[in-house]
């Protein structure tokens, strides 16, 4: 019985491990005192930048996606939630027009999975008669360590939708999205990682020539991929450089959500009890995200980054230098697999 609880205690400390390196990491990252912290608004300054405006939310259905599309729409934004399942669709426009009474609330099916699904999402997006203020990408999914998989791509799948998917949709955001809009993006790359964790990052990982061995493996390197994704944007984009939109990555912070559960037992307890110790709803992380997207802090024309307690963040000179080491192969990565994009069928 002695062995046994030894076993488990230990079992627990290398499981948690992560979580408590990340704490401690995250306090090395440097203050964006230019930003500072960034408040919740409530509903009626909310509405005084979004009534009446077009926002659309790829990843809505559930989650932080879910939260934030309420959030906007109970303040008067014509939101459009983009999600894979129509079911799911379906109940997210229902629950929020119930919730706010009224409100401009639609759908649209699409993905960003795959380079493929992507381009045809956006094509569907150019073919409506709306051009959007504000756009919110939360789409994502955990790397499965237990049987990875490849996408149809040749990416591990979280990497697709985390970094390459994302990267393709704000590429092509002049299609869809109106000059001197802003765009939200949801991920752990908000935190704005400090050099020692970017110094994690695999390019092998990212390439699909070797394969996510762990949970937060997985997480890091693709969160790091897409925070140096959106970096080069405004590095090689034209539309980014000449200050298009104005972009903000945030962290989405602990939720009580369903999305989290299935990656094993440890980390399903751990995440319980991080969830009661510091975790906020979905409506709640969502009216959080809301402000940030339109605050006024936020660096204009330019890319800032917000962590999870809705501080800016900055960077040390040695992230600097690692970022700049490898952008431009990640660069030549997602623009290899963009050219695939030629040969997708209209189906």
């Amino acid at each position: 019985m002695f062995s046994k609880r030894i076993i488990i205690v230990v079992s627990i400390a290398i499981a948690i491990r992560p979580l408590i390196n990340y704490f401690f990491w995250l306090k090395a990252s440097p203050l964006d005192k230019a930003v500072g912290p960034v408040p919740v608004l409530s509903k009626e300054q909310l509405s005084s930048h979004v009534k009446g405006k077009n926002a659309l939310l790829v990843g809505g259905t559930r989650g932080v996606g879910y939260g934030t599309a309420l959030a906007l729409a109970a303040a008067g934004a014509r939101v459009t939630i983009v999600g894979r399942s129509a079911n799911s669709g379906s109940r997210a426009v229902t629950e929020i027009k119930n919730a706010i009474d009224s409100g401009a609330v639609n759908f649209i099916s699409g993905d960003i999975g795959t380079v493929c699904d992507c381009m045809k999402l956006i094509r569907k997006l150019e073919e409506q008669d709306v051009r959007y203020d504000f756009l919110v990408v939360s789409a994502a999914t955990f790397p499965d360590w237990t049987q990875p998989l490849l996408n149809e791509d040749g990416v591990d799948k979280s990497f697709g939708i985390a970094t390459v998917g994302r990267y393709l949709v704000y590429r092509n955001a002049h299609r869809f999205m109106k000059s001197g809009s802003r765009i939200l993006n949801v991920l752990a790359s908000g935190t704005k990682w400090p050099s020692q964790v970017l110094k994690m990052w695999n390019r092998d990982l990212a390439s699909g020539k070797k394969e996510v061995s762990g949970l937060y493996e997985g997480i890091l390197n693709f969160a790091l991929s897409s925070e140096m994704m959106m970096d080069s944007l405004y590095k090689y984009d034209k539309n980014f450089v000449n200050g298009a939109y104005t972009m903000v990555s945030t962290h989405p912070g602990i939720l009580k959500t369903d999305l989290h559960r299935g990656q094993g037992l440890l980390f399903d307890i751990i995440e319980a009890v991080m969830v009661a110790l510091v975790g906020i709803s979905e409506e709640d992380a969502g009216k959080h995200q809301a402000s940030i997207l339109v605050s006024e802090k936020l660096h204009e024309k330019r890319l800032t980054f917000v962590d999870q307690f809705g501080y800016g963040r900055l960077r040390d000179q040695n992230a600097i230098d690692f970022i700049e080491e490898n952008s431009e192969w990640l660069w030549s990565l997602l623009t290899t697999l963009e050219e695939k994009s030629g040969a997708c069928s209209d189906n």
